[in-house]
């Protein structure tokens, strides 16, 4: 008995897929390049940081290569022990994390700083994606759908201690988008969007802070407050205005050397990238993006059972969440959330999250074909 050519470890690499790869690799040059700028600037970041960046990027490469390389139905044995430590590690964080910004929400190795909640969701993703492949039809009975959302719900409210809002809805979001193909009661989700308006006004009125409701409301019309909470809306879109048609140089706009546009090495690197590269390099980045999701779904597509299916999907809408999310409130159209965007914001857990979910992707797109034997 012998495995049909085709179906040998070698040949599983034919199934990489180029165009998934390539467009990640793009958008995170974008990053790199516009961290790099960011360090010739009035500083934010560290002399070293776009080297950092790059060194950053090139292991989180290697681990995206080696997630790429393990077969991920095995990762369905290990869903919910990796989940038990995501969870262990949003415990921790608030008790031995350090705080930034009042909030709660790393941990420090030496001069690094880790952030659990990147990682929890991708420890979260293959939860929820082994329980709903593992139910199966008994995802339409209520009991399940309750516990397919206590699966999400338990890291969510973690985060939410921190206090972190903004990474609070891409778990939404990914639950959101994984429920979409599982075998649940359509029902069930339009009873969820329909209670929506109630669960905003009881989260207005006893969870946001007054800082956070400041931002929704400047959000819509920084101009009310140019000097306070609008300050930066304001001058990403100057930004991003600015950069005209092919962008004022690899030394960055000029609200980002006047030093107006800040935290531009994370939630504002969009408004950053395009004062540099322009609307040319801002229309690259976002057809970069576009290309790199629909490679995403055509992974969803092909996955050989429903485990692969979730991941894929679930994967494609917390990325695209984010990045709409991030995208967003450099516009103006999102309230400002602390959001980064995917691949090309500066910090090594977001980068590292993005690239190992890559290499699942990868991995259900290498792993597609059934093994077929002949004697």
């Amino acid at each position: 008995m012998s495995v049909r050519p085709g179906d040998t470890a070698r040949d599983r690499w034919r199934d990489f897929d180029p165009y998934l790869f390539c467009t990640m690799l793009l958008l995170m040059f974008f990053g790199v390049a516009a961290i790099w700028s960011a360090v010739g600037l009035p500083p934010i970041l560290s002399a070293n940081s776009g080297t950092q960046q790059a060194v950053f990027g090139l292991v989180g490469i290697a681990l995206m290569l080696g997630a790429s390389a393990i077969d991920y139905r095995f990762l369905n044995t290990l869903a919910w022990p990796l989940y038990g430590l995501g969870i262990l590690s949003l415990i921790l964080v608030q008790i031995v994390g350090v705080t930034i910004n009042n909030a709660q929400n790393w941990f420090q190795f030496g001069g690094f700083l880790v952030q659990p909640s990147e990682f929890a969701k991708i420890t979260t993703i293959l939860a929820l994606a082994s329980f709903i492949s593992t139910r199966g039809e008994e995802m339409k009975s209520i009991t399940s759908f309750i516990v397919g959302g206590l699966i999400v719900a338990l890291p969510m409210g973690l985060v939410l201690i921190g206090p972190d809002l903004g990474q609070a809805t891409i778990f939404m979001a990914l639950w959101a988008s994984t429920m979409l193909v599982a075998q649940t009661r359509m029902l069930y989700l339009f009873m969820i969007i329909g209670s929506l308006p109630i669960v905003v006004w009881l989260a207005w009125q006893f969870v946001l802070e007054d800082y956070q409701k400041v931002r929704f409301q400047v959000s819509y019309n920084p101009e009310s407050d140019p000097l306070g909470a609008g300050f930066q809306i304001i001058q990403a879109q100057i930004s991003i205005g600015a950069g005209g048609l092919f962008g004022e140089g690899l030394a960055g706009g000029s609200q980002s050397q006047l030093n107006l546009l800040g935290v531009r090495d994370s939630d504002f690197i969009f408004a950053h990238v395009s004062g540099m590269f322009g609307f040319v390099g801002m229309l690259a980045l976002l057809l970069a993006l576009v290309i790199f999701l629909w490679r995403c779904l055509k992974v969803a597509e092909i996955a050989r059972d429903h485990f692969g299916q979730c991941i894929a999907v679930s994967v494609t809408g917390t990325i695209f969440f984010q990045s709409f999310l991030n995208i967003g409130m450099n516009l103006g159209l999102m309230p400002v959330a602390g959001i980064t965007l995917p691949f090309v914001s500066y910090g090594v857990s977001s980068l590292w999250t993005s690239l190992i979910m890559v290499g699942i992707l990868q991995s259900i797109r290498m792993h597609h074909r059934k093994l077929a034997f002949t004697r």
